[in-house]
């Protein structure tokens, strides 16, 4: 009996061991973690946008690599040079008239005698709405102040916040910059990269790691061309047109349109009021040109997809809006690109996985 009390306490002694190390080594492993995430919390959305450039990029660097006779260097300098290019010029453009619109809203949302313009009376001439529009504009401009007086002070705490956001945009576009000098490092150890990204969805994964990790590099690039690179383009598109047709508050609009963009929200509800502005404002023919230019930006999004996304994806509307607004609400500017990219590689992941159980 005392022998086999002996082996029992020693077995006993043996699993209380074994379960403080591993208490002791999981404790360890979290700690590190947890200080490995707080140390790059400030940089997180940057290095991840990074990745994300590094991989869209990556065809064009592979081909660039090959003309310049296999320089990683070389070739990523250049093409983070003119990346840069690409995003400074037309940038301080926007930054300069969003921060001339910010100015001007916030001093008479402040103030309180933010104002409709008086309607030209040529609108009241316009077929079916005329009357009813011209009427209508005319009352909510003469009686806005007092309609809305009760409810001043929630406009200006929404007014502020909205305003605190648009006006972030150029610190989005300073990390947008940054991340393109990230993903042009990353690109240079692509080698090394691709091997890890390998072993790391092998070790997750298992033997399917290979084709999820496939998954995700083409779904990253078609969410990028077809959804990201289609909203620059409209955007761009627009805000063109806006400022040349001298429609106030453009830098602010063109923030608005790619939210919208990105959000899969069509851009013809933005030009339908657009489109009443100008011929209530300007000479009948540039409205009738200007109007006709906006229609037609406004559906351009339906021959771009087609022709940058290929196959396109499959990822619901739904999956991209809630990824691009929350994204713009957690990592501000640069989130609007990140949070759709994210959240349509977790969904095409989820799909793909919980096909291949069913199965």
């Amino acid at each position: 009996m005392p022998e086999k009390t002996d082996s029992s306490e020693k077995e006993n002694k043996q699993y209380v061991n074994i379960a403080i190390d591993l208490i002791l080594k999981v404790g360890t492993l979290s700690m590190v973690v947890f200080l490995c995430f707080r140390i790059l919390k400030p940089f997180l959305g940057m290095l991840l946008w990074g990745l994300i450039i590094a991989i869209i990029l990556f065809p064009v660097f592979r081909r660039l690599r090959g003309w310049l006779g296999k320089r990683d260097k070389l070739s990523s300098i250049l093409l983070t040079v003119v990346a840069l290019s690409i995003l400074v010029l037309p940038s301080i453009l926007l930054v300069n008239q969003l921060v001339e619109g910010v100015k001007f809203l916030a001093a008479h949302i402040q103030v309180g005698d933010l104002t409709i313009p008086l309607p030209s009376e040529s609108v009241a001439t316009w077929p079916l709405i005329g009357n009813w529009l011209y009427e209508n504009w005319l009352e909510l401009s003469e009686n806005l102040g007092d309609s809305l007086k009760e409810y001043i002070p929630q406009i200006v705490s929404w007014g502020e916040k909205t305003l605190g956001t648009l006006a972030n945009t150029g610190l989005g576009i300073l990390q947008f910059g940054a991340s393109i000098i990230i993903a042009g490092i990353f690109l240079v150890f692509f080698e090394k990269g691709s091997d890890s990204g390998r072993k790391i969805f092998n070790k997750v994964v298992g033997e399917r790691g290979d084709e999820f990790l496939d998954i995700s590099l083409q779904t990253i690039r078609n969410v990028a061309t077809g959804v990201l690179g289609v909203a620059v383009i409209q955007t761009t598109l627009m805000g063109v047109g806006l400022i040349l047709a001298n429609v106030p508050l453009a830098a602010v609009w063109i923030v608005v349109i790619l939210v919208m963009t990105i959000s899969q929200i069509p851009v013809l509800l933005f030009n339908i009021p657009l489109i009443i502005y100008l011929f209530a404002f300007v000479d009948p023919l540039p409205a009738v040109l200007w109007a006709l230019y906006f229609l037609v930006m406004g559906m351009i999004d339906n021959i771009l997809k087609p022709l940058l996304m290929g196959k396109g994806s499959d990822v619901p509307m739904l999956v991209i809006f809630l990824g691009a607004l929350g994204g713009f609400i957690a990592f501000g500017f640069i989130g609007l690109f990140l949070g759709s990219i994210v959240l349509s590689l977790a969904h095409k992941l989820y799909s793909t996985w919980v096909a291949s159980e069913a199965a």
